[in-house]
């Protein structure tokens, strides 16, 4: 199973030695939502991004939100969040990193796959993911969306791993990434030097959403060119 390096970074859940752990009651779901989470736990199973589980102290409930014409699967996990203090490292802000790829002759939008998933949980804490279907009791080995400092821990890896391009070649908002280059003729050596990086840490990316030496396109919300941004 690829992913980030857990001696680089893994995620911690640094629970309040006072909280009580919480079981959530099961919430019952109709024969189509139960199906739909079959295939999606199955899923995870396959690419070893959960596990069974027995006898944990924290267990949290599947909900189901919309997506399309479908649903995307998540855990409630508002009860683990309320006894997890709030990691305070910063996320940049999204207007600051739009002024920044002003003047620039080409971009390449890319986007991390399954962002949160290339982060491994720290073994000690991986329990306490725990949640409940139908069908049994799983906990995540990866990072799963709906922790409360997942967001932040996704950031400081970024920022580790590619502190000597951010700012400069490259702006990344958590899973969202953006090589920018003032001049069209160093493009591709960004290009290459990002890839690199990744490469060398095992990152992947989706190529549904990425694009490559363009000169604009949409990042955050906002349509970037050369002038900088046309919301």
């Amino acid at each position: 199973m690829p992913g980030i390096d857990p001696n680089l970074i893994c995620h911690r859940l640094a629970v309040r030695p006072d909280a009580k752990p919480v079981q959530q009651k099961k919430r019952y779901m109709a024969a189509d939502r139960r199906d739909f989470i079959r295939k999606e736990t199955a899923t995870l199973l396959s690419i070893k991004h959960i596990r069974p589980v027995i006898h944990v102290e924290w267990l949290a409930n599947v909900v189901l939100a919309p997506k399309g014409d479908t649903w995307r699967m998540c855990v409630d996990y508002s009860d683990l969040n309320k006894a997890c203090p709030m990691d305070p490292y910063p996320v940049p802000r999204i207007d600051l990193l739009v002024d920044e790829t002003a003047g620039c002759e080409l971009l390449s939008f890319m986007d991390a796959f399954r962002g949160y998933h290339q982060v491994f949980m720290h073994p000690d804490d991986a329990e306490k993911t725990a949640f409940v279907t139908a069908d049994g009791v799983y906990c995540y080995i990866v990072m799963p969306f709906g922790l409360r400092n997942a967001m932040a821990t996704f950031q400081r890896m970024i920022g580790m791993l590619f502190k000597d391009v951010l700012g400069k070649t490259m702006e990344a908002y958590v899973d969202d990434i953006l090589i920018k280059s003032k001049r069209k003729e160093d493009h591709v050596q960004d290009m290459e030097r990002v890839f690199g990086i990744m490469e060398r840490a095992s990152m992947r990316l989706n190529p549904k959403k990425c694009a490559f030496a363009v000169r604009g396109g949409k990042f955050l919300g906002y349509m970037m060119s050369e002038r900088g941004d046309r919301a």
